[in-house]
């Protein structure tokens, strides 16, 4: 990074690749605020611990997400018997983003804590990370148990068992308050990953224990402070191992639900099943769980 004071590339709501010059290291970073974190927590309602796990999951999508070039998906779900029975994060190629959290019945009155482990929130569960390719390719799949004491170690977990490479995850959650304004959600998280020994490299361990070092020196509040951009991060952490940052691509607050899609999953009910679903007024009403737009169908665009 040849001027840590240039912050012209570093801005909210962005996902970036880095590398450092003087380690075989990778990795990628990312910040979302007030364009593609706030209204996703904002739109629910949740609470204060649940709103910060899928803040957390959002920012981990966005990170391993980011890495895939062609068309598709990669979508972190967590599911468990606990408080908070489904987690869904999904970024889409393109920079889109969405997160859905549903609580089990009651819950939301018991959970007046600040951040809490996945297994507390989602009882005894797994992570999965989903790679949907789209286009009726392959799709690949990772699971592993939620037994982290955060969600970045679960996800650290996956790498080392799914992708078998060593891999650092740091992901953090918290809000703005600037005056009456209502508190701004924002999150961060970095990624770091070792890239494997070869003839022209030789053994990459002690340069990745050295990188591991000055990662472990990362704090939460740094991730989601408004006046240190990633870039800066970067160069505070990575100084001097010549940390890179490349130009960041955008994130944004999109749903991909529509009404096409809705009508063409829905002619595939039993058409006496969609007619118990037609309401008083005559239409058939649906509401996406996600971004919580509702849809208004006439039953004959159905079959109904």
């Amino acid at each position: 990074m040849t001027d840590p004071t240039d912050t012209s590339s570093a801005t909210d709501d962005i996902v970036a690749a880095f590398r450092l010059d003087k380690a075989p290291v990778r990795g990628r970073t990312v910040r979302i605020g007030a364009e593609a974190l706030d209204p996703i927590l904002r739109r629910h309602d949740y609470p204060r611990p649940v709103a910060m796990l899928l803040g957390e999951a959002l920012a981990l999508a966005a990170l391993v997400g980011s890495l895939l070039k062609a068309e598709g998906r990669l979508v972190v779900q967590a599911q468990g018997e606990g408080p908070v029975t489904l987690l869904v994060a999904e970024y889409s190629v393109g920079g889109g983003l969405r997160g859905y959290a549903r609580l089990a019945e009651g819950a939301a009155e018991a959970l007046e804590a600040n951040r809490m482990p996945p297994a507390a929130l989602l009882g005894v569960g797994t992570l999965v990370l989903t790679l949907d390719q789209g286009d009726n390719k392959t799709s690949y799949q990772g699971v592993v148990p939620l037994d982290g004491a955060t969600l970045a170690a679960c996800a650290e977990s996956y790498f080392r068992v799914s992708e078998q490479t060593d891999t650092c995850i740091k992901l953090a959650v918290g809000q703005l308050f600037a005056g009456d304004e209502p508190p701004l959600w924002r999150a961060g998280g970095i990624l770091l990953q070792r890239i494997a020994g070869d003839d022209a490299r030789g053994d990459t361990g002690e340069d990745w224990n050295r990188a591991s070092i000055l990662f472990a020196t990362l704090r939460d509040e740094e991730l989601v402070d408004p006046e240190l951009p990633a870039d800066r991060l970067l160069y505070r952490l990575f100084h001097e191992e010549g940390a890179r940052m490349d130009t960041p691509a955008a994130l944004e607050d999109r749903c991909t639900c529509n009404e096409e899609r809705l009508t063409g999953v829905m002619r595939q009910f039993p058409a006496e099943e969609l007619r118990d679903l037609v309401e008083d007024d005559g239409k058939i009403h649906a509401r996406c769980q996600f971004c919580a737009r509702e849809y208004s169908i006439e039953p004959l665009q159905i079959g109904a």
